[in-house]
C-alpha cells in the first residue's frame, strides 16, 4: 500500500536473536536487508510505508523486537504498548 508517500520509509528493527533466526528464514518484506547478524541481535532494514497493518505485525513480536528508526514508528509502538499495560495496571 501507498498512503500519500511518494517513497517508502526505511525501517530498522532489532530482533533478539532467537526470534532473529525466523526472521532470517521467513523474512518480513521483500526488501529485507541484514544489517547485524551475531549472537545477540539480529537488525535488519525494510523499506515499507508505515502502515497500520505493519504496526500490528510489528507488535505480535512483543518484546522480542525493537523498532530503532525512525522514531516516529518506535513511539507509535511504545505508546500502544503503554497503552496496553494500563489494561493491567490496578
Amino acid at each position: 500500500m501507498s498512503p500519500n508517500q511518494a517513497a517508502p520509509d526505511d525501517i530498522i528493527l532489532s530482533f533478539e536473536a532467537h526470534q532473529g533466526k525466523y526472521i532470517k528464514t521467513l523474512p518480513l518484506h521483500e526488501t529485507q536487508e541484514i544489517l547485524i547478524d551475531n549472537e545477540d541481535e539480529l537488525r535488519i532494514n525494510i523499506k515499507v510505508y508505515p502502515t497500520h497493518d505493519l504496526v500490528m505485525e510489528l507488535l505480535s513480536y512483543g518484546d522480542r523486537m525493537k523498532v530503532i528508526q525512525p522514531q516516529s514508528l518506535a513511539d507509535n509502538i511504545q505508546g500502544i504498548l503503554a497503552s496496553a499495560l494500563k489494561q493491567y495496571k490496578k
